[in-house]
């Protein structure tokens, strides 16, 4: 995908991305059945999903695979940071602060999570 904005996202869309990033390249039943067990989707739903971001020029089908096997087409460390500050500007109405009281605020953050927040926040008080 070339050096562009990223396409809006829907929740099932960003969802599916995700386990994309996370476990590719995958078949599209391997995705359905991951989805099965957050929350009741249709095959169809499913696949439509992945069709839409293929279109959207976030995933692509491996060459040469039966069945299909999906890959992302954009970097999972290229798109977050988009997706993050969309979030941030769209939902939190331009201030990470409600984001940074939230993390602070979670009993269930990793060691690695709780780490990467004390790196962030060395970075800031550097600035």
């Amino acid at each position: 995908m070339p050096k562009k904005e990223m396409p809006s996202l829907g929740e099932l869309e960003a969802r599916v991305l995700q386990l994309i990033w996370d476990r590719q390249p995958c078949t599209e039943r391997q995705v359905w059945e991951l989805i099965q067990q957050e929350r009741p989707a249709a095959r169809t739903t499913v696949l439509k999903t992945i069709q839409r971001l293929e279109a959207k020029g976030l995933l692509a089908r491996q060459e040469n695979s039966a069945p299909i096997l999906w890959r992302a087409a954009v970097e999972q460390r290229r798109a977050l940071p988009e997706l993050v500050q969309r979030f941030v500007d769209g939902v939190l109405g331009g201030s990470a602060e409600p984001l940074v009281a939230y993390l602070a605020g979670q009993k269930k953050l990793s060691d690695r999570d709780v780490a990467a927040l004390q790196k962030i926040a060395e970075k800031l008080a550097e600035q």
